[in-house]
């Protein structure tokens, strides 16, 4: 072992022994995470601290750590950002999980970041970067990222970068736990189980559905028009049909709008026994009112799919037998900011479509088991005005893999999540959100 390699350990073992006493506060890795910190070790003269030509010289190779399990090491040359990377990882883990990474310049060797993967998700991981004096001296810095949003930036860490070489991610957590919300890390598969029934169940009766230009069910299930309430004529709703789908199948017709209310009464038929009235569906809600789109709220629908939303959502809320819960009291305003100066919700008008991959794995964290009711809006029209007019259902959730996935719906159908963000790159999404009920609970 080099002086350079006792020294590190014996670093940490100061580190592990001062802990001892706040042993039950210990911050563990997720499940399923295999350190890599052992072979680390083992590795540091040849492939963590060599000169770059040496390095380049060798071969992908395997070791094995004093447990037996094998560890798989190679490096990556990326002339585009002029680095080369060295990765380290458990030949058994779980997809990109436990892999751990150093980045080192071309230019003169000098380390720039190390980065590990907690989860089995190459969209998360954590960066550990040098200080302002270098990488042998100061204190380093944790970036927490979460699909491309920085949860926390910029977080010190008590010792230099290269003294992390050989650091467990159990020893950074500990050290840095006051500052850095490892939680965001920890989720439980069974949290989830009522969205991913909610979301089987309507995927299962999207078959019996239409999309039809204002259609929805009124509070008898009985498919209408919204405007104005009357039956949906069997010819349009013929006329609808998709393929493979039969008359003796389809339920009725809906729009955005009223496939919306289709999913919420799901949620309120069983606790109520009857669906939702359409009418108080349309009243007024808070909004961005101002002088010049005030004139044209109604001839317009400015903010149609706004009150609409929070109209359904606070309905949901009202089944807790307080009674008549209103949009402005209920609290279903998503107006979360948890990443500093990315993610950010502007107030009426909601978040950049961009941003709601993170923001939905945060809130699926904090919030488990709820889906929310996104009203978007952009610009359009003549005179332009931010107009609220489409509504599509999101469901962020883990799978029973623990792979986190959004699930959305919208008129009538499911849409891929890559596909929904990029029809709206130029829209900006509203949230509120709506408890899921329980497994057997939701009957749409």
């Amino acid at each position: 072992m080099t002086q350079m390699n006792r020294f590190v350990l014996s670093v940490f073992l100061v580190f592990l022994v001062a802990s001892a006493a706040f042993s039950r506060d210990l911050t563990n890795p997720p499940e399923g995470f295999v350190e890599t910190a052992d072979v680390r070790g083992d590795l540091f003269d040849d492939w963590l601290s060599a000169g770059i030509s040496p390095l380049m010289s060798l071969a992908s190779d395997e070791v094995t750590d004093r447990f037996g399990r094998v560890f798989a090491v190679r490096r990556e040359r990326d002339d585009e950002n002029g680095s080369l990377a060295v990765r380290i990882q458990a030949r058994d883990a779980a997809g990109i999980q436990g892999q751990w990474v150093l980045y080192r310049s071309f230019s003169d060797g000098l380390p720039h970041e190390i980065r590990l993967y907690p989860l089995d998700n190459s969209h998360i991981w954590v960066s550990l970067f040098p200080g302002d004096s270098g990488p042998e001296s100061g204190k380093s810095r944790l970036d927490l990222v979460l699909y491309g949003s920085t949860a926390v930036s910029g977080i010190p860490v008590g010792v230099p970068l290269v003294k992390l070489y050989t650091a467990s991610f159990q020893d950074i957590m500990l050290m840095t736990r006051a500052l850095v919300p490892w939680d965001l890390l920890d989720h439980h598969v069974d949290d989830y189980a009522a969205a991913r029934s909610a979301v089987s169940v309507i995927r299962d009766r999207l078959p019996s559905l239409v999309y039809l230009d204002d259609g929805a069910f009124d509070h008898d299930g009985r498919p209408v028009h919204i405007r104005d309430g009357s039956p949906q004529r069997p010819a349009e709703v013929l006329s609808a049909l998709g393929p493979g789908q039969t008359p003796d199948n389809i339920a009725g017709g809906v729009n955005c709008s009223g496939f919306a209310k289709w999913i919420v009464d799901g949620i309120v038929y069983p606790e109520a026994g009857s669906r939702l009235f359409l009418d108080p569906l349309k009243k007024q809600t808070d909004s961005p009112e101002t002088h010049f789109t005030e004139p044209f709220r109604e001839s317009r629908d400015v903010f149609f799919a706004l009150d609409w939303t929070r109209q359904l959502a606070s309905a949901v809320v009202s089944l807790g037998g307080r009674g008549t819960v209103l949009p402005a009291e209920s609290g279903v305003d998503v107006t979360a900011d948890p990443f500093p100066g990315f993610a950010r919700h502007v107030p009426g008008v909601g978040y950049r479509s961009g941003a709601l991959q993170s923001l939905l794995y945060w809130l699926a964290i904090r919030e488990s088991g709820h889906m929310y009711l996104a009203a978007i809006s952009r610009e359009r029209g003549d005179p332009p005005l931010r107009q609220y007019h489409h509504i599509a259902v999101l469901f962020p959730y883990f799978d029973e893999n623990g792979q986190f996935t959004i699930t959305v719906f919208e008129s009538a159908a499911e849409t891929p999540y890559p596909l929904f963000v990029s029809r709206n790159d130029d829209a900006y999404i509203h949230l509120v959100r709506v408890r899921c009920p329980e497994k057997g609970r939701f009957i749409p």
